[in-house]
């Protein structure tokens, strides 16, 4: 999990499924979910921290940590690059190579 230190709440609890890989989030019912809006908002990191304790199902779900987020308007987004690239996965990139034809990456 990231440390504390570094974060600032609001916070929610990210983790990955063990069986399919999808990032998930933790709701307000401690039940995984997919979509970032339906997090559930940490306001203390120490709360988040036991939660995240308490919810820890190796069998489920890896990875989990604190994400740091913020409310712009009604929506939950992610302060930190990574994590807004975890929540609304991968996309469409345009790679160049250097026999001047590109690669894609597509969802």
């Amino acid at each position: 999990m990231q440390q504390l230190a570094r974060l600032e709440a609001p916070v929610v609890v990210s983790a990955n499924c063990l069986l399919a890989g999808h990032v998930l989030y933790l709701d307000e019912n401690h039940a995984w979910v997919e979509a970032l809006a339906s997090a559930y908002l940490f306001q203390s990191l120490e709360e988040a921290s036991a939660v995240a304790v308490k919810v820890n199902d190796p069998a489920q779900v890896i990875g989990i940590e604190l994400v740091g987020v913020a409310l712009q308007a009604t929506q939950t987004v992610a302060r930190h690059y990574r994590e807004a690239i975890r929540a609304n996965g991968p996309g469409e990139y345009v790679f160049p190579s250097l026999t001047g034809e590109a690669d894609v990456s597509v969802q």
